[in-house]
């Protein structure tokens, strides 16, 4: 492509400088402190250069070095004293929960904001580990002592890196002499959490336990309220991304959900409504949360890919979606799994989703059955590099527990929320139509601890990123060189 065709074409321009800001993001770790003052000068030159191409480039340049300097700019400043700043001795904590409580079988896990550690203002915030009682709801303030830790990889995995890129720059395990009292809150916030838990309790009163927990995790990420062992077998069975509000069960439930909306009475643009308003009440229900909205922004672009039905448009859509995260949170691009899970799954979903089931039509569609499985699949194949780069580990029965149980996900979801819908209509259809999903909860747990239980489900290896590299190379020549036919045959799908 000759830069004469970029300059050009609107949405070309669009998505080359988007790609320039997302480069600048990328390099913003390696490179050194960037002043913003030589951006101002350059951004007014632009504004006096009469050639487009001359103009185009200055933008570019602008876009990377913006890139560059919103990532340095998250970075926490040296001369704050933060509450990292104090840990390794036992302090006097104050602090405020700004989030939701995350409960869990032996305690509660709790964040908080607007810290004072030994009666001094800190930055950060502080990841706080305590028992069941006495309880703690969002708005409260908690008083206790305690010796704070920073928080430390663990397996490979950068544990800390991920809590720094959501504001938590410290941990609390086990806080002594605690004292809860009642403080500021957001009243919207606090009617959305309130809401979310009240779902979580009826999931929990329709499907007895653990199918309770675990229809919750799909729904709305967690699973602290299942046992070690059975986490430990999603984690060696490499499905521990479907239990992380990642946005892979959403975008999965989404594509099956958007094929049943276009193939019923409603039709393609009122389903497209439909599935778009049931998105919002989705992200809504589940509480909004950060990792819940980018999630819903990403199971969004599915609808819109149809609503749309151009690809080149979808490219600038989906550029756009991650430019705007990236400008809030720079910190998701290298950090946040979960994020890198989302928008990799969701962006092969949108190109390569419809090409995948064209080449396994041996396999029945009714009921989406088809659709589901070559979603799995896609989503398999290009998440696969981030978990071997992330965790240290291949697990060997990965790609066979996916295929098999993936397909499984989006209909327990489907269901569990029917059920749910039921219940509140008429308490006892809600329960029987629960005892599906409880049937169908059974025999994917039951597939999970029969493949966590084989001795070579997962082995540690020492070259995992180097591998992970290889696999992504490999994606990336397949894609290069079949990018024409891949292209061609989405749009005869579209």
């Amino acid at each position: 492509m000759r830069f004469s065709q970029i300059v050009g074409s609107p949405s070309k321009t669009l998505a080359i400088v988007l790609i320039a800001f997302c480069v600048g993001i990328l390099f913003g770790n390696f490179l050194p402190l960037l002043p913003i003052l030589p951006l101002l000068p350059l951004l007014l030159i632009l504004f006096f250069l009469r050639s487009q191409k001359t103009r185009l480039i200055f933008f570019l340049l602008f876009s990377f070095l913006f890139g560059i300097f919103r990532y340095q700019q998250s970075e926490v400043p040296s001369y704050l004293t933060t509450v990292a700043d104090r840990t390794t001795v036992s302090v006097r904590v104050q602090g405020s929960v700004f989030n939701e409580v995350e409960r869990r079988i032996n305690g509660q896990q709790i964040i908080l904001s607007k810290l004072n550690v030994a009666d001094e203002s800190v930055f950060g915030k502080l990841l706080v580990r305590a028992p069941l009682f006495p309880r703690v709801e969002y708005g409260d303030t908690l008083t206790f002592s305690c010796r704070l830790e920073k928080p430390e990889p663990f397996n490979g995995f950068a544990y800390d890196k991920l809590l720094e890129s959501r504001g938590i720059l410290a941990t609390c395990s086990f806080p002594q002499f605690v004292f809860v009292s009642s403080g500021e809150s957001n009243g919207l916030l606090k009617i959305i959490i309130s809401f979310k838990e009240n779902i979580v309790g009826q999931f929990r009163f329709l499907f007895n336990e653990p199918h309770g927990s675990f229809v919750s995790g799909l729904l709305f990420g967690g699973s602290a309220s299942l046992s070690d062992n059975l986490r430990d077998d999603f984690s060696r069975t490499g499905l521990a991304h479907i239990l992380a509000a990642s946005g892979v069960n959403v975008s999965l439930f989404s594509v099956v959900l958007l094929r049943w909306l276009l193939l019923s009475p409603l039709g393609r643009r009122k389903g497209l409504i439909v599935a778009g308003v049931l998105l919002f009440i989705y992200i809504f229900a589940a509480g909004a949360t950060p990792a819940v909205v980018r999630a819903g922004i990403m199971a969004g672009l599915l609808i819109l890919q149809l609503a749309i039905g151009r690809q080149a448009r979808m490219v600038n859509v989906l550029l756009f979606a991650l430019a705007v995260m990236l400008l809030f949170n720079p910190r998701l691009l290298f950090d946040d799994i979960g994020f890198q899970l989302s928008f990799v799954a969701t962006s092969a979903l949108l190109f390569f989703h419809p090409v995948v089931e064209k080449w396994i039509t041996f396999i029945p569609s009714a009921l989406g059955i088809r659709t589901a499985i070559s979603s799995s699949l896609v989503a398999i194949c290009f998440t696969l590099p981030i978990l071997i780069w992330n965790f240290g580990q291949i697990s060997l029965i990965s790609p066979l527990a996916n295929a098999i149980t993936l397909p499984f996900v989006p209909f327990l979801m489907a269901i569990a929320l029917i059920a749910l819908v039921a219940s509140v209509l008429f308490l006892p259809l809600g329960q029987i139509i629960a005892l599906v999903g409880i049937a169908l909860s059974y025999v994917v747990l039951r597939l999970v601890t029969i493949f966590g239980s084989l001795e070579f489900a997962s082995v540690p290896i020492t070259y995992s990123r180097v591998i992970a590299t290889l696999i992504t190379l490999l994606l990336f020549t397949v894609v290069f060189y079949k990018r024409h036919s891949l292209l061609h045959a989405t749009r005869n799908t579209s």
